[in-house]
């Protein structure tokens, strides 16, 4: 099972009760494709880049996931058949092979030359 970042955006003129319906209705889509939702987070209402189906705002949420695969192209074609998400992506996430950079404990700045201003 892989991790993956699921985000989901909505349309933001639906009613709270809806939006509510919609939550409940991908979460029990997720655990049904045998994925864990390890956390959600609601990112509000933001300005889209380009619009989308003639919105110019979306109701952003992430989702953390741990999922197989093939649970991927399953929630690809629910996310496609609810007409309230305006778009939808999946990123996988995958460990660093280095590890943390080093921060240095003090950075030491030459002296400039010349007078202060």
């Amino acid at each position: 099972m892989g991790r993956y970042e699921n985000i989901v955006v909505i349309n933001p003129d639906c009613t709270k009760e809806e939006e509510e319906d919609l939550m409940k209705r991908i979460t029990a889509n997720i655990e049904k494709n045998g994925a864990t939702i390890v956390k959600i987070d609601d990112w509000a209402v933001r300005k889209l880049a380009y619009p989308i189906k003639k919105k110019d705002k979306g109701h952003y949420f992430f989702f953390l996931l741990e999922m197989a695969e093939e649970s991927v192209a399953s929630l690809n074609k629910f996310y496609r058949t609810v007409d309230l998400i305006l778009r939808h992506m999946f990123v996988a996430v995958t460990e660093s092979k280095k590890g943390p950079e080093k921060v240095p404990e003090q950075v030491v700045f030459d002296e400039l030359e010349g007078e202060p201003a």
